[in-house]
């Protein structure tokens, strides 16, 4: 029987704080057309969300016990899904269940792509280098980030050796500095109504740069504890103090916050 030590199970759990700063799961919720219909959509995520844990969850119990000796001692886990399609279903099936693996790896990576697109028009070029653009040109610029952007996705995805080994590193590492930074100033801006501006800023710069400091110096490997669980927690209380020690919120701020929050809004 597979006993976890206590690092493993608060580093799995952990993983779970990154959702709360993911920016291309944040757009999704950003893009409602009104909040009556919040309701509804947080039905259908929650019964998808559901289906899939657990469906993930039966994938690895199932995989322990039938392919985890062949796995585990080559450090292969991560192909537990791949090696058990191939086992078990005839080559047509698994070419479509091994086609779901690389789908989501499309959706995610143009829901990443949109949002950099976005934000680095919305939030960099207009305001600083040409605030005078039309929305023609933004959305010119955008279109070549993007390629750009997906050029250098290409070039490491097909780097040999230890560039494409690295690819999971390089995405763990993205998600604990997402989750550290955004993760507590998204929750604090929903939930509290004394969460100001200052409070934000502090509470991005020290995830992020706690996350950054807890895998560079070691801590990570040494631990066995994932950065975003001391990166998301700093984060928080760091907001949290910030907040409370400086001016509250001006009062357009507050109107915007509890219309928000109203029972009735729409």
């Amino acid at each position: 029987m597979f006993n976890a030590s206590l690092p493993e199970i608060i580093t799995g759990l952990g993983w779970g704080l990154g959702y709360f700063g993911m920016p291309h799961i944040l757009v999704r919720f950003m893009s409602i057309e009104k909040p009556s219909m919040i309701k509804k959509s947080s039905i259908v995520a929650i019964v998808w969300v559901v289906i899939s844990l657990f469906s993930t969850v039966m994938v690895a119990y199932f995989g322990r016990m039938i392919v985890g000796e062949e796995l585990l001692t080559t450090g292969t886990q991560s192909m537990v899904f791949i090696v058990m399609s191939r086992k078990f279903f005839p080559a047509a099936i698994c070419g479509l269940l091994l086609a779901a693996i690389i789908a989501a790896s499309i959706s995610t990576a143009d829901s990443q792509l949109l949002v950099a697109s976005s934000s680095f028009t919305a939030d960099l070029y207009k305001p600083f280098f040409r605030k005078e653009a039309s929305e023609k040109e933004t959305l010119m610029v955008g279109r070549i980030l993007v390629l750009i952007l997906s050029a250098i996705a290409f070039a490491i995805a097909n780097s040999k050796g230890s560039g494409a080994q690295a690819i999971m590193d390089m995405v763990e590492n993205a998600w604990g500095a997402f989750g550290a930074s955004f993760g507590p100033t998204i929750l604090l801006s929903l939930f509290w109504r004394r969460f100001n501006y200052k409070g934000a800023i502090a509470g991005v710069i020290t995830g992020f740069v706690v996350d950054l400091g807890w895998l560079l110096t070691g801590l990570t490997a040494s631990t066995g504890i994932f950065e975003i669980v001391p990166g998301f927690f700093a984060s928080m209380i760091v907001a949290v103090l910030v907040a409370k020690f400086t001016e509250a919120p001006n009062a357009k701020a507050l109107e915007i916050f509890d219309k928000a929050t109203a029972p009735d809004a729409d």
